[in-house]
């Protein structure tokens, strides 16, 4: 079964990636190994959601928000994920990964979900 963690944060998207990259490197023993960390995706704001016209495409992009809400970020402007490759959690397991990116990136800036589905 895999293992995700999704990240929503209040960071434009194109910002986030470079912090993403800049947590890559000089994270690498663990990014490079243990985990996956994929690039940011924007969140669209309500007034962006309703010129969509294809109503699976909205759903899929209104849910990133609905989801950032109902965990407790207001403002949510990005989202990415990190996945585990490896099970063993040699290096840190998912909660000290939630707390190494929340201390990267700010924690008013972030929540971190376990496979989208619980706050961690």
């Amino acid at each position: 079964m895999a293992i995700d963690i999704t990240c929503y944060t209040t960071l434009d998207a194109e910002l986030l990636n470079k912090k993403i990259s800049k947590v890559k490197s000089v994270y690498k023993d663990i990014f490079d190994k243990s985990y996956i960390i994929y690039l940011a995706s924007p969140i669209l704001e309500r007034k962006q959601l309703e010129f969509i016209s294809d109503k699976q495409k909205r759903y899929s992009l209104e849910s990133k928000l609905l989801i950032a809400e109902e965990f407790g970020l207001e403002g949510a402007r990005s989202y990415f994920m990190v996945s585990v490759n490896d099970k063993s959690f040699p290096e840190m397991n998912t909660s000290e990964i939630a707390d190494l990116l929340r201390s990267e990136l700010g924690i008013e800036n972030i929540i971190v979900l376990l496979n989208n589905e619980k706050l961690i």
